[in-house]
């Protein structure tokens, strides 16, 4: 017996030995797992997903359960933790300070209830363990220990509302029977419940599972308006863990503290925070626990004593309003319980897409900016995190030219808020999750790592601005010039000890009047400019501390405040515009007059800013000028504009006046019946997705136009309108393609991406795409088989009417070039289906499934479930 014991206590002795021993080989391996917090407000974000940035080690790819295709989209493509440690040259020579990466844990590779991958790393199956295909935790902590050598910093997505898809209720669902039709996902792969406890305690059917209750046992969220289902259903199939469970909170804190203390994490962005209750977060982040502390906690143990936390929402805010503000300030508590110091910036993002890329009011940006930077609503503004393009969306580019994208750039990079730069947007690629590396998904056969391409050198730029100018990440917000008309000047000064310096926008496809910037500084100040789109030179302040310049159509400027003078002569504006013809709302025709003191100067009538629509004034002989202003050259509706006297040859303009204009919906007005339920394919062979959300939303039923001067309002009527994920434009389950064919223009006929040609004696100048998170114009100039032309702004406003079936869009004037007149257009519309939020078509296949059309696998096949006859626009 004492030889065993004996035995026993030198076996334990060594094992401690080579315990320590492995430790103290550990710390000469990681000795910068452990760094301090920097100061977040001047660190540049690049975000990653692991598996599409760049495949180091090959060996990890396929791990042999049918998970591994770079050639299909669903399933994993080779990246892994080694590339990213392969490529931090390249992230820090961008500009980035920080790393995002997408969650390294252990997931679910195969889904078969939806015939999708967990590639991307949100489905955990053990939030403890880095998934096989990523690496090892040696590798992650060598990730974490490079980027702290090069002075940088490591973030890690988390999720805390979900695991995988695990189970799922078939049938009728009854709240107070959860075993009744549960069924769980045999199929699953590579396991059929989470390999963590408790969160393998996942089978309702189990009394000692349900009652540990660690999962609601709920079924699909049906309407996402509904705060409960929000809180305690499942989420797109997603099992839905009880987060108001004691035990769950605190193997969630223990699963999360670990990679802090084991890895050495920097800051965590946490996933669908809106689906968990708001007293969860503050527990997560400061619970006092001793077996299981709340997050600050274990991170300030490390020495990170501002250990970042953004959320994400998807929340949007309405145009000039701040309910979407106030939902997301929430997630960062009170003064008394404390939450997330950081949120990911959905109201701004949604507000910089309606700007840059739809041409709406600069207006919706200057609120929106006044907003972030609010510290009564935001506690940390400065820290939050400002993006452009993210793996849940549609790329900013594909619906936008690039220059609208640098200009979305540009306002990221100087305004408060950290900036993140999602992998590919600095090498312009157009789809949200394609492979950087060139074995990935749509890589194209190549790598993607290419530091002297012109976007890669534009982000170097302004990131190098940034963090060389403590102006841009910690100056206060002033908002100089917005238009509330549309697309046109942006301006706002930013200040900081002393320095001032100027950023300006023209957010039009159209030159621009700059009118009277009232800057605040001294006549004669010369603003350096420190970059610029279409811009190029110094400004110098005019008289009474204004400027007055025509901006080139999708222009910025980025001006430093100087000590240097300039001499300017006092010039004096010979015009005026007479006020009292000019009504508060305008619903006719209308005339204005006034009068011109310079013979000598050419002057013009310039509205809302558009110097290629401007109304020339030739004065008579004394010096008067009349214009009569039609009231089709305004779009339908209520919206405000300006109107003023303009001389070229000054550079000076008179003060704009305001009005309104509110144009009854009017015109020649053509309806067109469509077949009912007809919505099956050019052959009537197609099969919609076989998910329990797919009705009838993509059956056309009828079509009414309503033509006045330029002004198009065209009016769908569909089997059935859903909107359970809370889309944008309000509806989902559907995508429309609008093609318009303006009389007497040379147009295109082939239909890009629908593997279609249009009908008979039809060219389609102008194309419409609609969908649940997309709404973009396109002209044909460029267009081809695969790609839509270029982008138009502004684009086709959208209205939904729910209770009678319609989708309402109207096509402003300017939107279709201004003609003359609209009759003899012609209209054909198509219905398909998107792929969310990312974009792209939804994929057909013989079978299809719950997500892709079935019929056939041909892919030549057209993308159209329903289409209309040809709609020609009469003369009366």
């Amino acid at each position: 017996m004492k030889k065993i014991l004996l035995i026993a206590f030198i076996l334990l002795c060594t094992m401690n030995l080579r315990a320590q021993s492995s430790q103290k080989n550990d710390a000469r391996l990681f000795e910068n797992l452990h760094v301090p917090s920097p100061d977040w407000q001047d660190q540049v974000i690049y975000f990653l997903m692991i598996d599409r940035f760049n495949d180091g080690d090959k060996s990890n790819n396929d791990q042999g359960a049918n998970e591994f295709d770079p050639a299909d989209e669903r399933k994993f493509s080779g990246g892994d933790i080694e590339g990213v440690i392969q490529k931090l040259d390249y992230i820090k020579e961008l500009g980035a300070t920080a790393v995002w990466i997408t969650p390294p844990v252990a997931n679910q590779w195969w889904d078969p209830l939806i015939s999708y991958g967990g590639y991307h790393g949100y489905w955990a199956e053990n939030f403890k363990k880095v998934d096989a295909h990523f690496g090892t935790l040696d590798s992650y902590k060598q990730l974490s220990e490079k980027l702290h050598q090069k002075g940088m910093y490591l973030i890690q997505d988390i999720v805390l509302n979900h695991t995988g898809n695990f189970f799922e209720y078939k049938g009728e669902y009854f709240s107070d029977q959860p075993a009744r039709n549960f069924s769980l996902n045999q199929n699953s792969v590579p396991v059929i419940s989470p390999s963590q406890y408790p969160f393998n305690l996942n089978d309702a059917r189990n009394p000692a599972h349900r009652k540990a209750n660690i999962y609601n046992w709920t079924p699909l969220i049906s309407n996402y308006e509904d705060p409960y289902q929000r809180l305690y259903f499942q989420m797109a199939g997603l099992d839905d863990i009880n987060t108001e469970n004691q035990i769950v909170r605190d193997v969630l804190r223990d699963s999360y503290g670990y990679w802090i203390k084991e890895v050495g994490v920097d800051g965590f962005r946490i996933d669908t925070i809106i689906y968990v209750e708001l007293d969860f977060w503050h527990d997560f982040m400061n619970s006092m626990s001793k077996q299981a502390p709340g997050i600050n906690h274990v991170a300030a143990a490390t020495g990170r004593e501002n250990f970042i936390a953004f959320g994400e929402t998807f929340i949007k805010s309405s145009p000039m309003q701040n309910d979407g503000d106030l939902q997301v300030a929430k997630y960062q508590g009170t003064m008394e319980k404390p939450a997330l110091n950081s949120m990911l910036n959905y109201p701004l993002f949604y507000s910089m897409n309606r700007v840059f890329a739809q041409g709406m009011p600069t207006a919706y940006l200057g609120y929106r900016l006044n907003l972030a930077v609010n510290d009564t609503l935001y506690k940390h503004p400065f820290q939050n995190a400002n993006f452009v393009d993210n793996h849940d969306w549609t790329r900013f580019i594909q619906g936008s030219k690039l220059s609208a994208l640098k200009q979305a750039l540009t306002f990221l990079f100087t305004i408060p808020g950290i900036p993140v730069i999602y992998q590919g947007t600095e090498q312009v690629f157009h789809e949200s999750r394609s492979a950087m590396f060139s074995s990935g998904w749509k890589s194209g056969g190549k790598d993607h790592f290419d530091t002297k391409s012109d976007m890669f050198l534009f982000i170097k730029k302004l990131a190098k601005l940034r963090t060389s100018n403590k102006i841009f990440t910690r100056g206060k917000v002033s908002i100089l010039q917005d238009s509330e008309v549309g697309p046109g000047v942006l301006a706002y000064e930013r200040e900081y000890q002393g320095k001032q310096a100027l950023v300006l926008f023209n957010t039009s496809d159209k030159p621009i009047l700059m009118n009277n910037l009232k800057t605040g500084f001294p006549p004669g100040t010369r603003l350096k400019m420190l970059t610029g789109l279409g811009l190029k030179d110094d400004l110098i302040v005019g008289s009474k501390g204004r400027i007055t310049s025509e901006l080139p159509h999708r222009s910025a400027g980025v001006y430093l405040v100087s000590t240097e003078k300039a001499a300017i002569a006092d010039v004096e504006f010979n015009g005026f515009i007479s006020a009292e013809n000019l009504k508060d709302m305008q619903t006719a025709d209308f005339k204005l007059n006034g009068k011109i003191t310079a013979a000598d100067l050419a002057y013009q009538l310039i509205i809302d800013g558009n110097l290629q629509n401007s109304i020339p004034l030739p004065p008579d002989a004394s010096g008067k000028w009349e214009a009569e202003i039609s009231i089709s050259r305004f779009r339908f509706g209520l919206s405000k504009h300006t109107i003023a006297l303009y001389s070229p040859t000054q550079k000076l303009a008179s003060e704009p006046l305001k009005f309104s204009t509110n144009v009854e919906i009017q015109g020649i007005r053509t309806v067109l019946k469509d077949a009912v339920n007809d919505d099956f394919g050019p052959e009537k062979n197609y099969l919609k997705p076989t998910h329990i959300g797919y009705t009838r939303q993509m059956d056309i039923e009828q079509v009414e136009v309503l033509a006045f001067g330029a002004n198009l309002q065209i009016e769908l009527t569909v089997g059935e309108i859903s909107n359970p994920w809370l889309p944008p434009t309000g509806f989902d389950h559907a995508l429309f393609h609008v093609f318009i064919d303006l009389p007497e223009q040379r147009g295109a006929t082939q239909l890009p991406g629908l593997n279609a040609k249009a009908p008979a004696d039809f060219e389609w100048n102008y194309a419409a795409l609609v969908a649940g998170w997309h709404n973009k114009l396109y002209a044909m100039e460029g267009a081809d088989a695969q790609r839509f032309g270029s982008v138009i702004t502004p684009t086709q406003s959208v209205k939904v009417d729910m209770q009678n079936k319609k989708i309402i869009l109207q096509f402003p004037p300017e939107a279709l070039g201004n003609p003359a007149t609209l009759v003899g257009a012609k209209i054909y519309i198509t219905s398909w289906d998107s792929k969310g939020s990312e974009g792209g078509y939804r994929r057909m296949s013989k079978a299809g499934g719950p997500f892709e059309f079935g019929g056939t696998d041909d892919p030549q096949a057209p993308l159209i479930l329903d289409d209309t006859a040809v709609i020609v626009i009469p003369d009366k």
